[in-house]
């Protein structure tokens, strides 16, 4: 639901008909979410990495803008464009704390279009958000293993133990007597 907040904020915000988040594999590009994807593609959901959207972006690690795709020497022989009736192009790289391509943030436009400076520090603050969300999700799954982890060495020392809280109400307590 988060993505698809974002999603439709960059839409808005930069008045275009296509917005699209998402995640990169070695082998795959994953929609995480998008708005105003042709029909098929809200259902295929991913795409080789050699059609990429995402890897022109990460390429480039940076913001990218392409005013005319049918022309730029970048992504004029990419068949996911035409197919999504896209003209224009402009794209963030998501990037993980430690400076790993995640995805990127794009947005597309029907017929070409010069992005404005605006334009793209609209975009990067939807990337921004996106990274953050992906950050604390990470954030989130290590501190749940974590816990598992101390759960399982808690229940398995060989004698009574419990926490409590500030209140003195008991937060574990293992099987042992």
């Amino acid at each position: 639901e988060v993505f698809d907040r974002l999603t439709r904020l960059a839409s808005h915000l930069l008045h275009t008909p296509v917005a699209v988040v998402s995640l990169v594999d070695a082998d795959r590009e994953f929609i995480k979410s998008s708005v105003g994807l042709p029909s098929e593609w809200k259902e295929r959901r991913e795409t080789p990495r050699g059609h990429s959207l995402a890897d022109i972006a990460i390429a480039a690690k940076a913001a990218i803008a392409i005013e005319d795709a049918r022309e730029h020497p970048l992504v004029k022989d990419n068949p996911i464009l035409p197919a999504w009736g896209a003209v224009s192009y402009a794209a963030v790289p998501l990037l993980s704390q430690e400076g790993h391509a995640l995805g990127s943030v794009y947005v597309l436009d029907k017929e070409p279009r010069a992005w404005t400076t605006a334009d793209i520090a609209a975009l990067t603050a939807v990337a921004a958000a996106a990274e953050t969300e992906i950050a604390l999700r990470v954030a989130l799954r290590e501190t749940d293993r974590a816990r598992a982890a101390m759960k399982t060495m808690l229940e398995r020392v060989p004698y009574a133990l419990f926490t409590v809280d500030g209140d003195w109400r008991f937060t574990f307590v293992n099987d042992k007597d």
